[in-house]
């Protein structure tokens, strides 16, 4: 295994700027909201939507805790952590970190590159609001959830436990249903415009050919 404070190290680094990067959007978020007018709430699915809220608020206790107990140096104490050969799991964990700083990049660019059209799922389409389809928007339609999916793979590999399989597994199997209901609204609300850019962007995955 790595050494388990160089570990609890790497981790911490994207977590900090996540949090920076997010403190950032929801005061503007707040303020925006103070003004907004026109909002045209998507109808979800509570079920999906639920395992989608479970597996985005199950990333920061995971994350955190798995930092605390790594600088205490007690991650391998916890039930159902793996102990594998000394050969594989250093590989198993830079896997999983590269993983991770992959998936915080992305929600952090996604964050960044949307700006104040970017909002939470239950508070609906604000009148106004433009589609954006460049940046991590111009790779994948839905990259927020292709984050929350390889922050908690990478952070499942890192730690070398099961534990945050399991609301990985809830992203997975809610973000399809929720992303169709998002999208019937974009089409509402965009029209054509959007249709266009279902053709040339994919989901959840890059199109290499458009």
């Amino acid at each position: 295994m790595l050494p388990q404070t160089l570990v609890a190290v790497l981790l911490l680094l994207p977590l900090l700027a996540l949090v920076a990067v997010s403190i950032r959007y929801w005061i503007a978020y707040g303020r925006q909201e103070q003004h907004g007018s026109g909002k045209r709430h998507i109808s979800y699915n509570r079920f999906f939507l639920t395992l989608m809220a479970v597996g985005y608020l199950s990333i920061w206790p995971l994350w955190v805790g798995g930092i605390v107990l790594l600088f205490l140096n007690r991650a391998h104490a916890v039930p159902g952590v793996l102990i594998l050969s000394s050969s594989v799991a250093p590989l198993i964990q830079i896997v999983g970190l590269v993983l991770l700083y992959v998936g915080s990049l992305f929600f952090a660019w996604a964050v960044g590159s949307a700006g104040k059209v970017l909002r939470p799922s239950t508070s609906g389409v604000h009148a106004g609001h433009r589609l954006v389809q460049d940046g991590p928007l111009g790779i994948v339609r839905h990259p927020y959830y292709v984050s929350y999916v390889l922050i908690l793979l990478g952070l499942s590999l890192t730690l070398v436990s099961p534990w945050p399989l399991v609301p990985a597994l809830c992203v997975v199997i809610g973000m399809g249903p929720t992303a169709r209901a998002e999208e019937a609204e974009l089409i509402e609300s965009y029209g054509q415009e959007y249709k266009q850019y279902q053709q040339r962007v994919g989901r959840f995955f890059p199109r290499p050919f458009r």
